[in-house]
């Protein structure tokens, strides 16, 4: 077999696997890959074939962890790297081997050791050509980050379902926030029973009767205080009470995600039980949620009409209270009550 032959033979096989595999045209070949494909009499046969290939831009030669390997191109898309200028090629050929993460402007730079100015055109030139693209990375903003125009940068990258454009994607947050919230909470409490109209007048009539004994100033009867906030209720405005202790079926993340998936929240939007993870996270760190054994979430019950300052205790207004540091606070020691500038103002205040 004549070496181009073997050449279109080795290329048309290494394209299908890569096609088949879930690497798509990023599955690497090693060269035991290719020697057990049988095309080559023997290793320089085969390394030669692989030059071949390289030169005419349907292999990509790399290295990974010092070894050898190559990944394969599409006919297209060799075709146009035939046309490029050799600035151009050696520039896209750095940016290609980053594959969904992108390369940073200096990065590149630094690597093809071209000047800002040639650098700059060849960059323009790709970019019009449609070969590469500038993408945002939420990790570092500021940085201008090309990859090819083909490829769908990876989550690092983007931030998942949770950015848009490099940006928190604040209306998906809160159009998914409330009705995972409703949903876990009628899932976490029982409301307490209804109360009949006569214990409600009953209550009342008894209500009215100290109001008025402690109005004439009648003894051993405290004048009567309006609530300080008013207990968390249900949605039939009745207080949210704990299910029993043996409880094991609070909502789990695969759960949550099947709501909102039936219900049509998502419109179209792909989240996985990983990026929903995040999410409830967040939700938990906000006070909005809580944990419930190794999987269960449940809503955190939130009394209404609280006062702005409650009245706490010593230990919670207190500094010490707050204290990043407090494990370390002790006489002698680093930080200590006697040389605390917060703990004077504290008790000054």
């Amino acid at each position: 077999m004549e070496a181009s032959s073997k050449g279109d033979v080795l290329y048309n096989r290494c394209l299908s696997a890569a096609r088949a595999s879930l690497q798509g045209l990023d599955y690497v070949f090693y060269q035991n890959d290719l020697t057990v494909m049988g095309i080559a009499d023997n290793p320089g046969d085969l390394l030669a074939i692989c030059q071949d290939l390289v030169a005419s831009h349907l292999f990509q030669a790399m290295t990974m962890d010092g070894v050898l390997v190559w990944r394969v191109r599409e006919r297209e898309g060799a075709g146009k790297l035939a046309a490029l200028t050799s600035d151009e090629r050696l520039i896209y050929g750095h940016i290609e081997s980053t594959s969904t993460t992108g390369i940073w402007t200096k990065a590149l730079k630094a690597k093809t050791n071209l000047h800002q100015t040639v650098m700059t055109r060849a960059l323009k030139s790709l970019e019009t050509k449609r070969l590469i693209k500038p993408i945002k990375s939420v990790k570092y903003p500021a940085r201008k980050i090309y990859m090819l125009s083909h490829l769908i940068p990876s989550e690092d990258v983007t931030g998942g379902p949770w950015f848009a454009d490099g940006e928190l994607d604040l209306d998906l947050i809160e159009a998914l926030t409330d009705p995972i919230l409703h949903w876990v909470q009628a899932r976490s409490w029982k409301e307490a029973p209804r109360v009949s109209q006569s214990v409600i007048a009953k209550k009342k009539l008894e209500k009215e009767k100290a109001m008025a004994a402690a109005n004439r100033g009648s003894s051993g009867v405290p004048e009567a205080e309006e609530p300080k906030y008013t207990p968390p209720t249900g949605s039939n405005g009745r207080p949210l009470l704990a299910l029993p202790p043996n409880h094991r079926t609070y909502p789990t993340a695969a759960a949550i995600l099947e709501f909102i998936s039936s219900v049509g929240i998502l419109e179209g939007l792909t989240l996985t039980e990983a990026d929903l993870k995040t999410l409830l996270d967040v939700l938990v760190f906000d006070g909005k949620l809580e944990r419930m054994g190794a999987q269960g979430y449940r809503t955190v019950r939130q009394p209404k009409n609280i006062p702005e300052e409650g009245e706490g205790n010593g230990f919670s207004s207190a500094p010490c209270g707050r204290c990043p540091v407090f494990s370390l606070c002790e006489e002698g020691g680093p930080v200590s009550a006697s040389n605390c500038v917060y703990f004077d103002t504290w008790l000054k205040g």
